[in-house]
């Protein structure tokens, strides 16, 4: 197996994917768009922002793991190791 236990399956990746699409949108604060748009949000927002894609990626990868566990991809040991070292590496 390979995750896919929860919902319609690889939730974690929309969860994944909306960061990514976050994080674009940051990077590109204050330039216009194809359209001629710009997003012009202060450095306070911005702030709020990449916080929140940090736990949003965090989220993601524990979401990820617990997929495994209840798919059979993980033990428990495994599973603990997994997140204990996703969660060391957003410290």
């Amino acid at each position: 197996m390979s995750g896919g236990h929860f919902g319609n399956g690889y939730e974690y990746y929309r969860v994944q994917q909306f960061a990514d699409e976050l994080e674009m949108e940051i990077q590109n604060n204050g330039k216009p768009d194809e359209y001629g748009d710009v997003q012009d949000y202060g450095p306070e927002t911005i702030q709020y922002l990449g916080k929140q894609l940090c736990l949003m990626r965090q989220t993601a990868e524990i979401m990820r793991a617990c997929d495994y566990l209840y798919s059979g991809d993980h033990g428990e040991d495994s599973f603990m190791e997994v997140v204990k070292k996703i969660e060391e590496s957003y410290k």
